[in-house]
């Protein structure tokens, strides 16, 4: 088993002329909090007469006897949805809500969609809490579509009032729903919006969580936001959401593309210090930071400490050996290169650093 012990040694005295850094269930639409929701829903007189006796007539045994079998009705609402009747479709569906026959997630999906994609977010935003008051869970097209609608709204107020009406309905579970918002939103160019978002969390600290933090940490590293990036660490401690192995590498991997190899060590110093054993994905950073810095023999040194442990990956060969050759250090790049040649069929490649693998394959014992 490797030891920490090995690793903290190797940064401390790498450190040694630096000082250290400071550094649910789902909501049932008979519980008032989803009554209220609904009454927000249906304020601007959704339960035409016209529109649902309409759709009665077109759909009268699923929409009167609320028989399970809700394809009729979702068909109606889609057919509305494709004519750009979207007005008329989000009155459907809050009648179907009422009713409890439940449509499907494509269903929600194109809905999400079309009323992004016309920009009248009052009618998106109605659309999302019947999907958030549904049993059902929304997906990546469904926050793909949260991005897209945000994209196109100006208007920061609406954007906190979409907030807090999701954390009504959200309040009883996990952060999940507003995490995945922000990351979407971040993903598609819009971090100022993903950061009004976070800001409005704040104030409801129930509502964050470390995976919150790693988020916004990711996001503010690769706008090079670093001095914004350090704040949030010490506030995400000082609310006792503590670092973990992901928010390490997201601080340590920052730091490396923006060249501070102080904090790439410090935070690396930290992590081993806090008992976090470092994987793959940290001794690639760090590797990589020290080769990139000239500091070669440091660089050498830690990747012979990975290999007790893990096994190497493709990766952290190449951005070695192409380090070495910088340096002008051709004969250890070449007796690298050959090594990596050797033991090609055992190396990590991209395959393992899929969401279910994330480079965890560690080097046998013996």
């Amino acid at each position: 088993m490797w030891r920490l012990s090995s690793a903290a040694a190797l940064l401390r005295r790498s450190l040694a002329a630096t000082a250290r850094l400071s550094v649910p269930p789902t909501a049932r639409t008979n519980s008032p909090m989803a009554v209220r929701c609904l009454q927000q829903c249906g304020s601007d007189n959704t339960d035409d007469d016209r529109v649902i006796q309409a759709f009665k007539r077109c759909c009268s045994t699923s929409a009167s006897s609320g028989v399970s079998d809700a394809s009729p009705c979702a068909a109606y609402v889609e057919n509305l949805c494709r004519s750009g009747n979207l007005v008329d479709a989000v009155r459907v569906l809050r009648h179907l809500h009422d009713e409890q026959i439940h449509v499907g997630l494509h269903t929600f999906n194109m809905l999400l969609q079309h009323t992004a994609e016309a920009n009248i977010f009052t009618l998106f935003a109605k659309v999302f809490r019947y999907l958030l008051l549904s049993e059902l869970t929304p997906d990546s097209t469904s926050y793909m579509n949260v991005a897209l609608a945000l994209q196109k709204l100006d208007d920061c107020e609406m954007i906190l009032k979409f907030v807090r009406e999701i954390l009504e309905i959200t309040h009883s579970r996990d952060a999940t729903v507003m995490n995945r918002i922000i990351f979407a939103t971040a993903k598609y160019g819009h971090i100022d919006k993903s950061l009004v978002i976070f800001e409005e969390l704040k104030k409801y600290e129930t509502s964050l969580d470390v995976v919150t933090f790693n988020t916004v940490l990711d996001m503010l590293g690769k706008a090079g936001r670093v001095d914004q990036m350090l704040g949030e660490v010490k506030l995400m401690e000082k609310l006792r959401h503590f670092p973990d192995i992901v928010t390490y590498n997201t601080l340590i991997n920052c730091m490396r593309r923006l060249g501070r190899l102080d904090l790439c060590k410090r935070f690396a110093l930290e992590m081993v210090e806090r008992g976090i054993t470092p994987d793959l994905r940290t001794y690639t950073a760090l590797i990589d930071s020290f080769g990139r810095s000239g500091h070669i023999t440091e660089a050498l040194e830690m990747f012979h400490e990975m290999k007790k442990s893990h096994q190497p990956s493709v990766y952290v060969y190449r951005a070695l050996t192409s380090n070495l050759k910088k340096a002008g250090h051709f004969e250890l790049a070449q007796k690298l290169t050959e090594d990596m040649n050797s033991s090609a069929s055992e190396l990590i490649g991209p395959e393992d650093f899929k969401p279910n693998n994330k480079g965890i394959r560690f080097r046998k014992n013996g």
